[in-house]
């Protein structure tokens, strides 16, 4: 797990009462390669097991998380890296009992690599700490996947009631 106070999100309120989950990732890939790891499901598997997210506006997003529940939504907003390397994918997010939000995930190029921002935006108070816990051990699995790491998204879930006391304090 991340555990250095670089890899936690935060959550702040917007003047209409929503929250916003915010996580900023520095990972030590070119945004292309960070790219496919959001959007390519061989690698989207390693991570994210039970997602989908395709890079086309209008399709269809899932991400499964079995008992737990799910989320689904639809892709509004593709931007590829571009020759500079910046890029950007958004799409809705519907969890049951739980008001449309919207999930932007933002790719910059820095000297080392890519800045990866993931914003979870107009989401309610009530789920904003569990949602906030769940993208922290899937960005976690992300880094370790990236890293080649074995069993990427065991090690990361492993620390989930770690992370989860870092968000209650």
């Amino acid at each position: 797990m991340t555990s250095n106070d670089s890899a936690r999100g935060t959550l702040g309120i917007g003047e209409d009462g929503t929250f916003r989950i915010h996580f900023e990732r520095h990972l030590p890939y070119r945004p292309d390669r960070v790219w496919a790891w959001l959007t390519e499901p061989d690698l989207l598997q390693q991570w994210l097991p039970g997602c989908r997210i395709e890079p086309e506006v209008g399709s269809a997003v899932r991400y499964d998380f079995g008992e737990e529940g799910s989320a689904t939504g639809t892709v509004t907003t593709v931007e590829p890296p571009t020759a500079d390397g910046a890029g950007r994918l958004i799409h809705g997010w519907v969890w049951e009992g739980v008001p449309e939000s919207e999930v932007v995930w933002e790719l910059v190029p820095t000297d080392g690599g890519t800045l990866l921002t993931l914003t979870h935006r107009e989401v309610l108070p009530e789920p904003a700490a569990e949602f906030a816990v769940g993208w922290h051990v899937m960005l976690d699995a992300l880094t370790l996947a990236a890293d080649g790491s074995p069993e990427p998204v065991e090690s990361a879930w492993a620390n989930l009631e770690q992370v989860a006391a870092y968000y209650a304090s």
